[in-house]
């Protein structure tokens, strides 16, 4: 059984999902529905929710 660890990151200004996303480990994909969005409402000082698996 795998764990998953909960963490939140504050998207900072020239953050891109992509780099947000390999800094967790976990797909771009994964982070948008992890948090019910679409791209376009990333912003700076928006507040991500990140599950990422623990091995």
């Amino acid at each position: 059984m795998k764990r998953e660890n909960l963490s939140f990151y504050r998207v900072k200004k020239g953050d891109t999902l992509n780099s947000i996303a390999e800094r967790y480990k976990i797909s771009p994909t994964e982070i948008l529905i992890q948090n019910m969005i679409v791209p376009k409402n990333i912003r700076e000082g928006f507040v991500l929710e990140i599950r990422s698996k623990i091995k």
